[in-house]
């Protein structure tokens, strides 16, 4: 390690020193350890009485003021140049870049690290008076509040869109506001559409599943369960569904392309689909299962370059 943290025995203080033992920072109360010493980035942060801040590998304080906390996540782990604040008046919560500007339009009762600090986006999400809303990397609100927004998809830099909930029920919408799902939900998982994996989604309503595409066509039957594996996660055109005790292998037109079997199979699973095959690999902890279907043709062909197996 090039940098190291060293306590000095008459003023029981920490000081940065070099690999020859020489110090290249101020005294101070307690340094972290991420950022310059554990090499991820040349910056540190330090704290004395009256606050905490962030320093470079010359010594010059490259955050604008002390600050009642700051997170390593950002700039000083080497994610992004923006980090997160707290400030000492109230306590509330703002985002700053490493040439010192305040970058979030106001002070926040909570600012996520997802996205914008983390490297991940331009959008981060901040809340006020426990209502949520995101915002991009030049301050503008990009979204109405709502009482939940998650991360997945836009601020995790995933897709263009994210899911909110509101009245205790689930929607989503596209990063120009645009409303996708044709109704709300009780519950949508984020795998699929939201995570960038494919252009469909699961939905909940009351106790059944249903599969739904980006411009909210609903493209399954309602189920009991249904699994993200193939088709929502961009794997394949066949998904598994099950009701009651028998699941099946459906296509994404709705087809039904398997024999019934028991929903044991898929508990605690990962499923892989071999179109040109015609087999659904149920694969567990100790065994696989093999599930024979009926493939709905044309199907994607596997293409092959020759010219490596030549070589």
């Amino acid at each position: 390690m090039e940098y190291r943290i060293v306590k000095r025995r008459k003023t029981g203080k920490y000081v940065i020193v070099d690999k020859r033992g020489k110090a290249i920072s101020q005294e101070f109360l307690k340094i972290s350890n991420r950022g310059l010493v554990d090499g991820s980035s040349i910056y540190y942060i330090a704290e004395k009485t009256w606050g905490w801040a962030i320093f470079d590998v010359s010594g010059r304080m490259v955050s604008p003021e002390w600050f009642a906390y700051i997170w390593e996540d950002g700039l000083v782990s080497g994610e992004s140049k923006y980090y997160k604040v707290k400030g000492r008046k109230d306590g509330k919560e703002a985002i700053f870049d490493v040439d010192g500007n305040m970058i979030s339009p106001e002070w926040f009762d909570y600012i996520r690290k997802d996205g914008l600090i983390k490297g991940k986006s331009k959008y981060y999400v901040a809340v006020k008076e426990d209502m949520q809303a995101i915002f991009d990397v030049n301050g503008n609100r990009i979204t109405k509040w709502f009482d939940w927004i998650s991360s997945d998809g836009l601020v995790e830099g995933e897709s263009d869109y994210y899911l909110v909930k509101e009245d205790g029920e689930y929607a989503i919408f596209d990063k120009n506001g645009k409303i996708i799902t044709p109704d709300r939900f009780d519950m949508i998982l984020p795998e699929g559409l939201i995570k960038g994996q494919s252009d469909y989604f699961i939905a909940k309503k009351g106790n059944k599943y249903a599969i739904f595409d980006k411009n909210g066509n609903q493209i399954s039957n309602w189920f009991d369960r249904i699994e993200i594996d193939g088709l929502v996660k961009g794997e394949s055109d066949y998904y598994v569904a099950c009701n009651e005790d028998t699941c099946a292998v459906y296509h994404k037109d709705g087809q039904k392309v398997s024999e019934n079997f028991p929903i044991e199979y898929v508990r605690l699973s990962n499923i892989v689909f071999n179109e040109n095959l015609g087999i659904a690999e149920i694969k567990k902890s100790y065994k696989t299962i093999t599930i024979d279907f009926n493939p709905v043709y044309p199907f994607k062909e596997e293409i092959i370059d020759y010219t490596k197996l030549l070589n």
